[in-house]
């Protein structure tokens, strides 16, 4: 008896559970057509248009892509001055004042050894910061060198010069100016404490 009475009380839950369910769907179709379609407009429905894409809200942003491609150029021309062990014509076109004495110097060190460099670092470089309002304009660049691939050779020989155990991941700082409205990499400096 009390089975049956259990029986009976969940079939009448199921029953009342599928009456529920199906004014749910009554009125879920109805909310459906009346949004779906227009009265006005004999049931044709509602056109909606998305928004426009908007631009970019950085308003430094060309200036930004500007001092990072003057800075990758410079670290062209220093490779190529590193791996003939003779200055690149095109280095002070991109490098000035510290950043060009520091590549001078370096080259006159591997000149006196009989060394260049061959491969290629890695470059990862960010604009940390950029002050468009200043006369001149100015930024700060921070990168990443990755020169596990990046050798110091004996120019005649070819063969490997041993260089210790100094990481091949390294911090490198640097600022630019914008000289006559073109950028320059000002300074550059390897952040001997830090890895990346």
């Amino acid at each position: 008896m009390k089975r049956r009475a259990h029986q009976t009380v969940h079939s009448a839950v199921r029953i009342r559970d599928r009456h529920r369910g199906a004014a749910l769907v009554v009125a879920l179709v109805a909310l459906t057509a009346g949004c779906s379609s227009s009265g006005d407009h004999g049931g044709e429905a509602k056109k909606t248009t998305s928004p426009a894409p908007t631009k970019s809200s950085d308003p430094d942003a060309s200036e930004k892509t500007a001092v990072l491609e003057a800075y990758r150029n410079m670290w062209k021309a220093r490779n190529r001055t590193y791996a003939t062990a003779k200055l690149d014509s095109k280095l002070e076109d991109y490098a000035g004042n510290k950043a060009l004495s520091n590549i001078k110097a370096t080259l006159i060190y591997y000149q006196d050894h009989g060394t260049v460099l061959k491969g290629e670092p890695v470059n990862s470089p960010e604009i940390t910061g950029i002050d468009t309002a200043a006369k001149p304009m100015k930024a700060t660049i921070t990168d990443c060198v990755d020169t596990s691939h990046y050798d110091e050779v004996n120019a005649k020989t070819g063969k490997k010069v041993p260089v210790g155990t100094a990481p091949v991941r390294v911090v490198y700082n640097a600022t630019a100016i914008n000289s006559n409205g073109k950028w320059i990499i000002w300074t550059t400096e390897i952040d001997r404490g830090r890895t990346c």
